[in-house]
């Protein structure tokens, strides 16, 4: 499993592992939609330009977690997969009842606890 959820007080907080960045991002979409609609499957219908700046990578990194929080909030977006190249491009689709089972509605991201180890 590319992530494991970690004992926590009030809110949910997890560990992401993985062999290279490209690997960590997926780790990250796996978590988020594991959060969102646990194993309901998500398709990659609609893709998502993610601008992330020109800044450091533990930057660069928490800023795409802040988008597929913002994504989802703003538009019902669910990541399915994420391709890296010169821009981040999510793919995946809209929420929908139908075909998702809600699990969690994520409101925010903190930087509590927040590290990243390259």
């Amino acid at each position: 499993m590319p992530f494991r959820y970690l004992t926590h007080t009030g809110d949910l907080r997890a560990s992401l592992q993985a062999s290279d960045e490209a690997g960590l991002y997926r780790s990250a979409v796996a978590l988020f939609r594991d959060i969102v609609v646990g194993d309901s499957p998500v398709e990659p219908r609609q893709d998502r330009p993610v601008e992330l700046g020109s800044t450091s990578r533990d930057e660069r990194f928490f800023r795409f977690l802040r988008e597929l929080v913002y994504l989802y909030d703003a538009e019902g977006f669910l990541p399915a997969e994420v391709e890296l190249g010169d821009r981040v491009t999510l793919r995946g689709e809209t929420f929908d009842a139908a075909h998702h089972h809600s699990e969690r509605q994520p409101k925010a991201l903190t930087r509590h606890g927040y590290r990243f180890v390259a």
